[in-house]
């Protein structure tokens, strides 16, 4: 399958500051991808130059197989882009902007405006002035903005930023059915771990410009070894038995240890022949968190 968006070998220079270096990650259709890293690492450069805000200095990015070096508004046409903060008119309704939005494209009528009204649950204040909106109504417009058009490549700088609880899982939501509905692909921005586990398929981590890693959110499922905690009675004893075999971390009531399943079954018999009772038998799954500090040695 043909990725949706491809970034092969972009870097970006700023007098002789190289902020983006090397940068290359694909996108493929219907999935949720997100660029992960502190403030400063590169994210909202990266995305100012698939939009083409900003000149790569080295490097190429394709969208659906279009270069934007080469052929830059075909390549656009299948993007929609919140850079920072959406842009509205603020003294017009939210209706009207979407009015002087849909005249930027050809073939944006009515029937479709409602319809991506409905879709982001603004239809009872869209005919309201846009200075009176919140900060999350005010994100759900710029998102209605965006998907006019039909993209296949929705892209949202930090698009959590400032929202309540309910606010950032509005967005999430909607996220998830524009991927699994709409088969649109998503890029999305952010420095915060826990909302990037809940809202994305896959992670690049970025730092300093670079591309760290990338990271499958459900990565710890796919491991052939994890932590586990248990917990026994005579502890003594079980250090003795196991610390021939395996290396294992004691604890107040128990102990950690990083195994196979299948080790987990023979250890747990070998302490049941010796007449230790098992208590607690505890998979650590490891968090995108846990991760992220492995891989930035933070």
């Amino acid at each position: 399958m043909e990725p949706i968006l491809s970034l092969n070998n972009v870097s970006k220079m700023i007098g002789k500051k190289k902020i983006i270096d090397q940068l290359s990650l694909s996108v493929q259709p219907g999935e949720v991808f997100g660029l992960l890293g502190p403030n400063g690492a590169g994210k909202t450069t990266t995305i100012r130059m698939i939009v083409g805000l900003m000149r790569l200095s080295e490097g190429d990015i394709f969208i659906g197989g279009t270069s934007i070096k080469s052929n830059f508004e075909q390549a656009i046409k299948q993007v929609g882009a919140i850079v920072e903060n959406p842009e509205m008119y603020k003294h017009l309704t939210g209706y009207q902007n979407l009015i002087q939005y849909s005249r930027m494209h050809k073939g944006i009528d009515r029937d479709k405006i409602n319809e991506v009204v409905d879709l982001v649950k603004l239809t009872d204040n869209i005919h309201r002035k846009v200075k009176t909106y919140s900060l999350g109504m005010r994100q759900r417009l710029g998102l209605a903005q965006c998907l006019l058009h039909d993209p296949k490549l929705l892209i949202l700088d930090e698009p959590t930023n400032g929202l309540d609880p309910a606010g950032i899982r509005e967005i999430r939501e909607h996220l998830r059915y524009l991927t699994k509905e709409r088969q649109m692909s998503v890029i999305v921005s952010s420095h915060l771990l826990s909302e990037m586990e809940m809202m994305c398929d896959r992670i690049a981590i970025i730092q300093q410009g670079k591309l760290i890693d990338i990271q499958s959110v459900k990565g710890e499922q796919e491991e052939q070894t994890n932590n586990y905690y248990i917990e026994t009675s005579d502890l003594g004893a079980v250090y003795e038995i196991l610390t021939k075999e395996w290396k294992i971390d004691r604890k107040a009531e128990g102990f950690t240890i990083e195994a196979t399943k299948e080790d987990i079954a023979k250890l747990l018999k070998q302490l049941i022949e010796a007449s230790i009772d098992v208590y607690l038998v505890n998979k650590i799954s490891k968090t995108l968190e846990d991760r992220f500090l492995e891989i930035t040695g933070s």
